[in-house]
């Protein structure tokens, strides 16, 4: 792409390697920080990574709990780490982390085939430290997946647009299309802006064997997306009505003109744009200012292929949302895929504010060279406190640290003093209605269980022909405090342990749900444990 003058003399070429290599280094050590320190699971997790116990592979074709959905190869590929590696929380993000890494390197050779000079910098020292980045490489979800991917199929489509008489990199893209689709659902977005991107560079440089290649990537596009909707039939049907219920912000509300203006508004200076910091309504304005102003240079320098890769698949994306399939903006996972383009734009628009602030009032380019080491200043910040912050609190809540450490305490720790049976994962015995497939702090109890009872984590059954006079039976129930638990049927479950075994003793211990910053009481679980002796 071309630069602007202040922009190629902002800094030398030595400063400016040493400068992109420092933010590298920073962006490997935050992911690695914060992927070490091993982060008790928070609910989120849990709901997608309860689907791996006791589930084999086509058992995740069919739908999941805990109203979750997700690409059919990405699940697998986590059932694979999870058999391979174990049950943990360094097993269930290590796909998420190893994608983070590998996506920083490759948005640096990105980024590279598309900009220089105080663009580049910007827009690498953006991807190196923002929160979205750190926070998804070290999170067991799909979203950093998500991001590897698009980063793939941007890279490969650069890379023919700039030797387009060179068509191997389009067939290397539709040949990776099967498997992008499969582990990334917004990969359809990237390949989209990219199938237009490539229409419109054969169309302008008159070569026709290149299109052979375009009707090749759009043909295995269309079947791959056709497989992709059969194999997430079940999912999708069992969680459609849910997720557009859940996800009702999400959706541009298109017959109302003065909301959707108002949408428009909000979803682009929140969250969706919360780069570098995260953070609620009004911290992504600043992005979104850079964002246009870069969108006006692709303008008026006729960039159309940078503007078409970078702007296609929002439109094709806000589609999908207007038709409720899709959820867009209101956090940045949803738009997660979309960071390279957030990065560039940013570095690209974000050069030409600092070099027009430098100019101002007889301003020199040394002014420039301030407000350029200044918003580094604010970067390196963002990454060398996200490690401080870490490794401060490292927790996402302190909820999630004192469901962890009970769990460590008592599931290691019982097994020396008798049975212990879970009503719930072990017996299969459930006395509220809703449990089993609505959004409550159950799985957090069931997958720290699964992670730090040996019995669990081994895949064995109680052994209750163990039971004796000396050696008690401890039966553990959790009862999920937002739901209405059948009191009755529970009496009547303990009447017949009673016709068996002597009961002994009854414990209680409560389980306080804070939301963030320990301010806000969301619930209070209970966990019961009935001890009992063989009579």
């Amino acid at each position: 792409m071309d630069v602007t003058p202040w922009d190629e003399g902002l800094l030398s070429e030595e400063r400016l390697r040493k400068t992109l290599r420092l933010f590298l280094i920073l962006g490997v050590l935050a992911r690695a920080v914060r992927y070490f320190l091993r982060f008790p699971l928070w609910e989120d997790e849990c709901f997608l990574a309860f689907n791996y116990i006791g589930r084999g592979y086509t058992d995740l074709l069919d739908p999941l709990q805990a109203h979750q959905v997700a690409p059919v190869l990405y699940l697998w590929a986590q059932l694979t780490v999870v058999k391979l590696f174990g049950f943990n929380e360094l097993a269930l993000r290590l796909l998420a982390f190893s994608c983070g890494l590998a996506s920083l390197f490759l948005f640096r050779n990105l980024a590279g085939r598309l900009l220089r000079g105080t663009s580049l910098l910007i827009a690498v020292a953006l991807f190196s430290v923002a929160y979205p980045c750190l926070r998804y490489a070290a999170e067991a979800k799909p979203y950093g997946v998500d991001l590897l991917v698009s980063l793939v199929l941007m890279t490969l489509a650069v890379s023919w647009w700039q030797q387009p008489r060179r068509t191997r990199s389009l067939w290397v893209l539709t040949a990776l299309l099967p498997l992008a689709l499969g582990v990334s659902y917004t990969a359809v977005f990237v390949a989209g802006g990219i199938s237009l991107v490539v229409a419109y560079t054969l169309w302008c440089s008159g070569d026709r064997r290149g299109w052979w290649a375009w009707i090749a990537f759009n043909v295995v596009l269309c079947g791959s997306f056709a497989a992709l909707v059969l194999l997430a039939a079940n999912q999708s049907a069992a969680e459609l009505d849910w997720m557009r219920a859940y996800w009702h912000k999400a959706f541009p509300p298109v017959t109302r003109p003065l909301a959707l203006l108002w949408w428009v508004v909000e979803v682009h200076s929140g969250k969706m744009l919360g780069y570098p910091v995260g953070g609620a309504v009004g911290t992504g304005s600043l992005a979104f200012l850079c964002i246009v102003a870069a969108i006006v240079i692709l303008v008026r320098r006729k960039q159309w292929k940078l503007f078409l890769l970078a702007l296609v698949p929002m439109a094709l994306h806000l589609v999908a949302a207007a038709l409720q399939r899709y959820p867009y903006g209101m956090h940045a996972k949803l738009t997660f895929y979309l960071a390279p383009v957030y990065c560039v734009l940013i570095g690209l628009g974000g050069t030409a504010i600092l070099c027009r602030l430098g100019s101002v009032r007889g301003g020199t380019r040394g002014r420039a060279i301030v407000l350029l080491f200044a918003l580094l200043g604010v970067y390196a910040l963002v990454g060398s406190g996200s490690i401080a912050r870490d490794l401060w609190h490292p927790h996402k809540t302190k909820s999630d640290l004192r469901a962890r450490a009970f769990a460590q305490w008592f599931w290691f720790n019982a097994q020396f003093e008798g049975e212990v049976v879970c009503l719930k994962s072990d017996l299969g015995l459930s006395f509220a209605e809703g449990e089993d497939t609505e959004l409550s702090w159950l799985y957090t109890y069931l997958c720290n269980q699964r992670i730090y009872s040996p019995r669990h984590a081994r895949g064995e059954p109680p052994r209750l022909d163990r039971v004796s006079r000396t050696r008690p039976v401890r039966f553990v129930h959790y009862q999920a405090g937002r739901f209405q638990h059948d009191r009755d049927a529970l009496a009547r479950w303990l009447e017949e342990k009673k016709a068996r075994y002597e009961l002994v003793g009854r414990e209680r211990y409560a389980f306080p749900r804070y939301w963030k910053g320990e301010k806000t009481l969301e619930v209070v679980d209970h966990l019961d444990v009935y001890t009992f002796t063989a009579k």
